[in-house]
């Protein structure tokens, strides 16, 4: 199996995508100025504090006051082993030092913890908690001993929490790291003295570094990235991690975009649909409430070839792997139902809910999977800390009214951009682009194709023009290359 990391960026957003054997595994995007919230550290002021629930409001300079929980922290606790304290132990105007474990969302502030964590590959070092906490997915004993050896080595305040990554690490590199994530930590306290009440103390790094963190193992193949400055930025991320993550880094400059060149533009698009196809004819119905999310097994085309019994367990088994693709996939948490095609057989119906944990085991997110009950019905949660890549690409659709949604402005400019990538390969050195006025003004006026004018398309013309009557998603781009072109007045130049 080949695994790649896919990194680009649009109009100042920046995307990053995994996939394995050509499907995407995770699609993320981070919106240009956007301020990397969880994982942040603070210096917040207590406003607020809720007695009977152990729990306080703390300013640390958003928009909304944050919630801080005396139980909360940003790793998994299991991993910990290790009771926190109940009580919080503040006052109205105490200042406190806090990370944000979760962004906010909807009506709700931003989630906090004053248990501190700081990730690198290997390890995460919790300053509060002087313990050693191995990942329950290293199972290999003597892998397990072996790591906790390296670690009591390591002398520093507070303890580690060794990542799945670390079980076929060299020692010099774990160790190495340590040092690193101390250094870090010391850093923090240092400006939390001189810092001012809701100032951001520490902040992780931009999408593009983050995503090589979290999912860099030797099994990745292959690091695209579109873009010159993320491109830097990323190799001097992989120079600390080795020659071996170098050497895996490559710019992508096909011409063409990048994710259609390898194939991965329809997955891309598929994400936006709440019906998902399986190989053998069968369907997901994935449908989002402020609640939960529930996903509906259907059989469709497929009528098998012995039995219902088995037609619906085999559709069933199938669907589990592609559940837990799919929520990894466009970043579902919370509370999630599953309607399982029902099943007379009790075997099958625990080899179902064994599957869905296998392939979810997988996961970042911790994943928490209740048993089949008697409807056929499967609950489990998945925790999350940001956005859905989703709610970036879709806006409120203002045709209908209601609840459905339309491409967001930004996702139609990269879907014209495509569009003026393939062109330009084909050899024409002039593009008119015929679209709706609202994303032609879009367009103009945050200068959404700017960059790419500007470097990589300054021998091309590229003229837009707008249409009252085109719908916000239509669009069409044709080439030219003679050197005068006859053009409406409206037509406008990009530059």
């Amino acid at each position: 199996m080949s695994k790649n990391l896919y990194v680009d960026s649009y109009s100042g957003n920046t995307i990053a995508a995994l996939a394995e054997d050509g499907k995407l595994l995770e699609y993320h995007i981070e919106k240009r100025n956007s301020k990397v919230i969880a994982g942040s550290v603070f210096k917040g002021t207590v406003e607020n504090i809720i007695d009977g629930m152990q729990a306080a409001f703390v300013n640390v300079g958003l928009d909304k006051n944050g919630y801080l929980y005396a139980g909360d922290t940003l790793i998994d606790k299991g991993d910990l082993q290790v009771d926190l304290p109940s009580t919080l132990n503040l006052q109205v105007g105490d200042e406190v030092m806090v990370q944000a474990i979760k962004d906010p969302f909807g009506s709700k502030g931003v989630r906090l913890s004053s248990y501190l964590s700081f990730a690198g590959r290997y390890l995460v070092y919790t300053p509060n908690f002087d313990v050693i906490g191995i990942s329950r997915k290293i199972t290999n004993e003597e892998a397990r001993s072996r790591l906790a050896k390296i670690i009591e080595g390591v002398k520093a305040k507070g303890g580690f929490t060794v990542r799945t990554a670390a079980e076929f690490a060299k020692k010099s590199d774990i160790v190495k790291e340590a040092k690193y994530l101390i250094g870090l930590y010391n850093e923090v306290i240092e400006k939390y003295k001189t810092a001012k009440p809701g100032e951001v103390i520490y902040s992780e790094g931009n999408l593009a570094v983050r995503m090589l963190r979290d999912v860099y193992t030797s099994e990745i193949s292959n690091i695209y990235v579109a873009d010159k400055n993320l491109y830097e930025d990323i190799l001097l991320d992989a120079s600390k991690r080795g020659k071996e993550v170098v050497d895996k880094v490559s710019l992508y400059n096909k011409g063409i975009d990048m994710f259609q060149y390898f194939g991965l533009s329809g997955e891309v698009d598929n994400l936006l649909r709440n019906k998902v196809d399986l190989p053998n004819g069968a369907n997901l119905v994935i449908d989002k409430t402020e609640a939960l999310t529930a996903i509906d097994v259907n059989t469709g085309s497929y009528t098998g070839l012995i039995n219902l019994e088995t037609t619906v367990y085999e559709t069933n088994l199938l669907a589990a792997k592609e559940i837990a693709r799919q929520v990894r996939l466009r970043n579902i948490g919370g509370i999630i139902i599953v309607d399982f095609i029902n099943m007379e057989s009790d075997e099958h119906r625990e080899s179902v809910v064994n599957a869905l944990i296998d392939a979810l085991k997988s996961d970042r997110a911790k994943c928490n999977v209740l048993g089949m009950n008697e409807l056929g019905l499967v609950q489990f949660t998945r925790k999350k800390k940001r956005k859905e890549s989703i709610s970036l690409m879709v806006k409120k659709c203002p045709y209908c009214k209601g609840d459905g949604v339309i491409f967001s402005n930004d996702y139609i400019v990269l879907k014209i951009r495509t569009a003026l990538l393939d062109l330009f390969a084909d050899g024409y050195s002039s593009a008119v682009v015929d679209l709706n006025v609202e994303i032609m003004s879009y367009i103009l006026q945050r200068g959404a194709l700017t960059k790419d004018v500007q470097k990589i398309w300054t021998d091309k013309r590229i003229y837009v023009i707008p249409h009252k009557t085109y719908h916000q998603e239509f669009f069409t781009v044709r080439g030219d290359n003679n050197a005068v072109l006859e053009l409406p007045d409206k037509a406008v130049l990009l530059y």
